[in-house]
């Protein structure tokens, strides 16, 4: 009897061991959402993929603003030009993933390079937009990225506050603080 209670408490704990082990690669450590669609669990960034993301989302951003032209579009090629040894040091062998087009008409060449800054460092990123066929310059824009930038964790989004209208009625005035302050402020004779 003990042999066998001692048995099934061994192959649970091989079953709980494998769970563990093998539930990322099953793809049994993701969340469902409310909406039934499955949500990743939380991933820690490295630093170079922090910089490439945050480069990625940032010109993801302007083509979803209408700031980028039509031809971003038709990007074919990606021309990297590595002059910064920040980014380098950065990004290691990680890159911005600009979105492609096989038979694009257009090149795009990035040029990095350093934002001296002793004490907000970053990089600048000139980015030109050239038709491959007659290799004049569609669109140029510099985009500068520091490391405050790099490091500042994004603060929740709240609402913007309700804009006052005609016809909202003014609230009643705050009740005035009847507390006495604890110091003297600096500067002023004492009463």
């Amino acid at each position: 009897m003990i042999t066998k209670l001692l048995g099934t408490f061994i192959i649970l704990a091989a079953f709980t061991i494998g769970y563990i082990v093998l539930k990322d690669d099953l793809g049994l450590g993701t969340i469902k959402k409310s909406n039934g669609k499955q949500a990743d669990a939380c991933v820690q960034l490295t630093p170079a993929q922090q910089l490439a993301k945050m480069i990625n989302d940032d010109f993801q951003n302007l083509a979803a603003n209408g700031e980028l032209p039509a031809e971003w579009s038709n990007i074919a090629t990606v021309e990297l030009r590595m002059n910064s040894v920040l980014a380098k040091t950065i990004l290691g062998k990680e890159r911005p993933n600009i979105q492609r087009v096989k038979e694009g008409a257009n090149y795009l060449e990035l040029e990095i390079v350093d934002l001296p800054d002793d004490e907000n460092p970053g990089i600048i990123i000139q980015a030109s937009l050239f038709d491959i066929k007659s290799k004049n310059k569609i669109f140029e824009i510099g985009r500068t990225y520091t490391m405050n930038d790099l490091n500042r964790v994004a603060p929740p989004q709240t609402e913007e506050p309700a804009k006052a209208d005609a016809s909202a009625k003014p609230t009643a005035p705050p009740a005035p603080n009847e507390e006495k302050p604890t110091a003297q402020p600096a500067g002023q004779p004492k009463q």
